[in-house]
């Protein structure tokens, strides 16, 4: 009898398996991150106001809040209604820009811009006025640049160029050339806004012209014309003096040029802000090199956004001068936040060229170590009491306490590191400028290092010294106020 032939098994297919198994449901719905949708910006925050600006123009979905003093109180800081302008001349649409009425812009009032700004939030989140900084240091890149060019109207036409070229023929500025220098004057502090540390020292511009003024074609002065005392005079006496004393059409003051009103201005729209962007473009245009310098300012930020080659200078210490770092060129060109780096690098001086920055910072730097010793005693009686700690316990236990030693120092540090000190206030109350005891103890201008590390900014690349016929060496000076008011007398 024949066997049974045992049949050979066989292994399911792919195919069969894959009819066997339930059909795969729909992929799981991710929630997208939330993202920022609003802004808050008080209306005396203005050096803010061109970071934000770019944030604007390249996120579309993103609003704006801004405070305005509902004038119950006199605010010269309040600069709400200019703000929102330079966001409408930007291109911002009305409906993403709102005003929001406060009493003070200070305080209660930025309580109330944040309460206010949820309204406008929708979905997302809100942020404060350093987002705009953020953002650029996100998101900044070629294209970004171009479309701020784009919004900001900087590229020049003929016309325009033309115009540019003859007012400059009018002053006597040459219109093209190698290298080019651009000096950014800042008063601000001195007429009763904050950091009078970052304020322009005459005695500091002197030193720099006559370090640098064989090396460029021309130097330009611009941005603020001085305290209101001396209101630009004193930058036309250095002007006079170079013409005097090393060339006669070497060094130009400009500063307020905007307020001018002549029609060679007009023309090519001098007098507004887009217009004073355009002068700075055709200097970029129609020299081999420019270099703009000055001390930390939104002006020079937007130089930088612009394309620009700028320095700013900051000194050591300085309570808010972490923001800017955020925009630091790091490997590959990039910022640490990702985006590409704008050009704004910071020279950090040893201490400022004012004898009222100087006076500042050492006031800032006492009670900065203060706060440190006082923190440093903290930990010791704990240790003392508990026994040994380790390193990690000890810098959570740092992390604990210094907000409330920092609480405690808080109001007498505002008093340096705000206005109080303004020879001129804002806010229509007597002025409590520094006395000229305090500042008799510091000298005038820029240390011999500072000056140095300036230096390997300006210098152009492969310069060779030359024998010149003046003496570049410029030294800081001291104001003897004893002595000239025993020569007034």
């Amino acid at each position: 009898m024949p066997r049974n032939k045992t049949k050979k098994k066989t292994g399911a297919s792919n195919t069969d398996d894959a009819n066997r198994r339930p059909a795969p449901g729909p992929e799981p719905q991710r929630t997208p991150k939330p993202k920022v949708t609003v802004l808050t910006q008080p209306g005396y925050a203005t050096g803010d106001m061109f970071g934000i600006a770019a944030a604007l123009i390249d996120d579309e979905e993103l609003h704006v809040v801004i405070s305005k003093g509902d004038g119950s109180v006199t605010d010269h800081t309040d600069k709400a209604d200019s703000i929102k302008k330079f966001y409408e001349d930007s291109g911002i649409s009305e409906d993403r820009i709102h005003i929001v009425k406060v009493r003070r812009l200070r305080g209660a009032g930025n309580r109330k811009l944040e309460y206010e700004a949820h309204k406008y939030k929708r979905r997302g989140y809100t942020k404060g006025v350093n987002y705009g900084t953020d953002y650029i240091a996100r998101k900044y890149s070629p294209a970004l640049r171009d479309k701020l060019k784009e919004r900001w109207r900087v590229n020049i036409n003929n016309d325009e160029n033309q115009a540019i070229k003859e007012w400059l023929e009018q002053k006597g500025i040459p219109t093209s050339g190698n290298n080019l220098l651009i000096l950014w004057s800042r008063f601000s502090g001195k007429g009763g806004d904050i950091h009078i540390e970052h304020d322009t020292s005459y005695t500091g511009i002197r030193q720099i012209v006559y370090r640098v003024a064989d090396m460029y074609d021309a130097i330009i002065i611009t941005g603020d014309k001085g305290y209101v005392k001396e209101r630009g005079s004193k930058f036309d006496d250095i002007v006079n003096e170079v013409k005097s004393t090393i060339h006669p059409s070497k060094v130009f003051n400009i500063t307020e040029f905007w307020d001018e009103k002549t029609s060679s201005l007009l023309a090519w729209g001098g007098d507004t802000r887009f217009g004073q962007f355009k002068l700075y473009e055709y200097f970029e245009k129609n020299f081999t090199h420019v270099k703009h310098l000055g001390f930390r300012s939104g002006n020079l930020e937007v130089m930088a956004m612009l394309g620009y080659t700028v320095r700013y200078m900051e000194e050591e210490g300085s309570e808010s001068g972490s923001r800017m770092l955020a925009w630091k060129k790091g490997r590959g060109g990039k910022t640490q936040k990702g985006g590409d780096a704008t050009g704004y690098e910071r020279l950090l001086l040893s201490e400022p060229p004012t004898r009222s920055g100087k006076f500042l910072q050492e006031m800032i730097k006492d009670i900065n170590k203060r706060m440190k010793d006082e923190l440093d005693e903290e930990i010791k009686k704990i240790t003392r009491i508990e026994g040994f700690k380790t390193r990690e316990e000890i810098e959570k236990l740092k992390l604990e306490l210094k907000p409330k030693i920092e609480a405690k120092f808080r109001d007498e540090k505002r008093n340096y590191t705000g206005a109080h000190y303004a020879p001129r206030k804002k806010d229509g109350t007597l002025p409590t400028p520094i006395s000229k005891v305090d500042k008799s103890r510091f000298y005038e201008g820029f240390n011999d290092k500072d000056m140095e590390l300036i230096l390997s900014f300006l210098r152009p690349e492969r310069w060779i010294d030359k024998q010149i016929t003046y003496d570049p060496i410029i030294p800081q000076k001291r104001k003897d106020y004893k002595k000239l008011l025993e020569i007034a007398n």
